[in-house]
């Protein structure tokens, strides 16, 4: 009886990894990709995980383009590559960490002044009083504040 109940457990153990991987598909959404230029130059283009994210002029909002699969619930260390060109010759390419969500929404793409790229996915757009980008760095003009008087 005890042979057996140790073959029993060494079973279960070896198959324990095979039941963990039947589990299905994480459940993701397809999202809208919002691209916000804070540098002088324009962004002809950019891309997110090797599909289109549109392109943004110098100190501009560029507007929503179709889509990105994001996961319904974040998970630490999700991450996005953001690859985009100023001249439509040289690339820049980074691998971006998504910042915690509560909630699915767009994929909004930030390239800083400094030169630094943050993403979000958010339901707001840049000016709302709890958009995720906040301080200094949120204006698209050096100086400016990008929140909406009329919600102060």
């Amino acid at each position: 009886m005890r042979g057996r109940t140790i073959w029993l457990l060494g079973l279960l153990v070896l198959l324990l990894p095979l039941l963990a991987s039947c589990r299905g598909p994480e459940a993701a959404t397809e999202v809208g990709i919002l691209g916000y230029n804070h540098t002088d130059g324009d962004i002809p283009q950019f891309t997110i995980n090797g599909g289109n994210g549109g392109s943004a002029l110098g100190h501009a909002e560029g507007g929503t383009v179709c889509c990105v699969l994001m996961p319904d619930q974040w998970k630490p260390g999700m991450d996005v590559q953001v690859r985009w060109t100023n001249d439509l010759t040289t690339y820049h390419q980074v691998t971006v960490p998504v910042p915690r969500y509560e909630s699915i929404g767009n994929l909004a793409v930030h390239f800083l002044r400094n030169g630094e790229v943050k993403v979000f996915v958010t339901s707001m757009v840049l000016g709302h009083p709890e958009y995720p980008l906040n301080g200094p760095e949120a204006g698209l003009r050096e100086g400016e504040n990008p929140v909406w008087k009329r919600l102060l």
